[in-house]
């Protein structure tokens, strides 16, 4: 898990950075913000989709 964590972070970081050097109020910085809130939120439920996969996968099998 820490990998995809990690990717995500990784990301964020990028979609902040572009957000400094096109300006907020740019159609790419707008673009970016959804993008860094987007992975902010994944990274929040990555844990508990792998959880739910987990459970039924093993209910599955």
């Amino acid at each position: 898990m820490s990998d995809q964590n990690a990717l995500l972070a990784v990301m964020g970081d990028a979609a902040t950075e572009g957000i400094k050097a096109t300006g907020e109020d740019s159609v790419a910085g707008r673009r970016l913000h959804e993008m860094r809130n987007f992975n902010a939120f994944f990274q929040r439920e990555m844990a508990t989709l792998v959880n739910r996969w987990r459970e039924q996968y093993d209910t599955e099998r």
